[in-house]
């Protein structure tokens, strides 16, 4: 036997523009309440409505309304409305309801008593047809909709299940490591053995609101080779990510309050993709592609602002650095800050040697593969690679990378075949 838990919230009239809730009231529900005349008095012509936003999908139960009327008279009409449309309507007077005028009691009266699912906007009208109906309070009874099951797959192996929690607020999807020859991306709605271009999905960290009980299925990549990021030995002006050798995260955003923010490389993020000037071999000035914005300093903090910087460079390292006064502080990824967050910053040191480099972006030269299905064995062995020379561009503010006659994002998306 399936158990239905029921609230209640009231609603009681206090002014002709205000009323003040009361009861178990859905998180973030706002209400409004207007009457053309006075308070809950409603005479002929006069109306007053109640409208509840915000109900996160609840299940309409019940709608009451507390009245009474003047001492021989009193009537209208009543309407309620679930998410634009009318669910009920009745027409009357307090006797023909009650079986009595009262000025002096509150009587309820049902509106609504057939469920309405999935509201999100409540809307109650009274329209004044006889002097005086007087309303009280509203009274709605609801309940909360049933949580969606996500059920999370990677390949035929089920992770875990999630709730969508109460009024459907979502659910925070988690992370996979990588797989051998196979990079972790995210979640799918549908299940995929073998494409060659990427399908939708939601990267690990977002928040998924499900529809109804459902499966995600863990999509993978095929792995770049380590061979693929190589960091420069001969310095000229360019697009390049900034990037630890070792650690292999890389420069991402723009200053904020001070500070930038870092993430694993990935040739396909334009966050991470910085113009840099070598006005000299020594100095250079750096801007982020996506938003034109420098990159900068002021004393020992970030700033936008097209600061110049000094380099240092030998072999495949390079670094960014300033001085302040007559210490060095060089550009660095993970700063241990005083609230003990990690974040990209100027880092004072006495030895300018370090595993930061500059990397070209990396044009996606093979056909990559994506799968739900990595157990399988399907890897790098099985994608055509190609030895078309790919250059790129910066145009709009976007990088497009051109390999022969064929222009692609920085995702790998096609976006033009000029050779057709």
């Amino acid at each position: 036997m399936l158990l239905i838990l029921l609230s209640v919230m009231t609603w009681t009239v206090e002014t002709k523009n205000t009323v003040a809730g009361d009861g178990d009231i859905p998180a973030g529900t706002t209400a409004e309440y207007a009457c053309s005349y006075q308070k809950g008095q409603v005479r002929q012509g006069d109306n007053a409505t109640l409208t509840l936003s915000s109900l996160g999908g609840v299940t309409i139960e019940e709608v009451t309304v507390s009245l009474k009327s003047n001492k021989n008279s009193g009537g209208g009409v009543f309407t309620v409305s679930v998410n634009g449309t009318q669910v009920s309507t009745q027409e009357g007077t307090l006797q023909t309801w009650t079986g009595t005028y009262d000025n002096a009691n509150y009587h309820d009266i049902t509106l609504l008593s057939q469920p309405a699912t999935g509201a999100e906007e409540l809307v109650i009208r009274l329209d004044g047809t006889a002097n005086s109906l007087f309303i009280g309070k509203y009274a709605i009874t609801y309940s909360e909709p049933e949580p969606y099951a996500v059920t999370l797959m990677d390949g035929t192996g089920k992770v875990t299940e999630l709730r969508a929690g109460k009024n459907r607020q979502g659910v925070l999807l988690p992370s996979l490591p990588d797989r051998e020859g196979w990079r972790f991306l995210g979640w799918t709605e549908n299940e995929y053995w073998m494409v060659y271009e990427a399908p939708e999905y939601y990267r690990a960290g977002s928040l998924y609101i499900p529809d109804e009980d459902c499966t995600l299925w863990a999509l993978y990549e095929t792995k770049p080779s380590e061979e693929e990021t190589v960091f420069v030995t001969d310095l000229q002006s360019d697009i390049y990510l900034y990037a630890n050798r070792i650690s292999g995260m890389a420069l991402a955003g723009v200053p904020e309050n001070g500070r930038m923010g870092y993430e694993p490389l990935d040739f396909a993020s334009e966050n991470q993709y910085y113009s840099i000037d070598f006005v000299t071999p020594d100095t250079a000035y750096i801007t982020h592609v996506q938003t034109g914005t420098p990159i900068g300093y002021e004393g020992t903090k970030m700033r936008a602002y097209p600061s110049p910087w000094l380099v240092y460079h030998e072999g495949d390292e390079t670094i960014f650095y300033t001085l302040a006064g007559t210490k060095k502080y060089v550009l660095w990824l993970n700063v241990m800050g005083s609230d003990n967050t990690l974040y990209a910053g100027l880092q004072p040191v006495t030895n300018l040697s370090s595993p930061m480099g500059l990397c070209l972006p990396q044009p996606r030269t093979c056909v990559y593969a994506y799968t739900c299905h990595p157990e399988c064995g399907m890897g790098t062995t099985e994608v055509q690679k190609t030895d078309v020379r790919c250059t790129k561009e910066l145009r709009g503010g976007r990088v497009i990378i051109r390999a022969g006659e064929r222009e692609y994002d920085l995702s790998g998306t096609l976006i033009q075949n000029n050779g057709r």
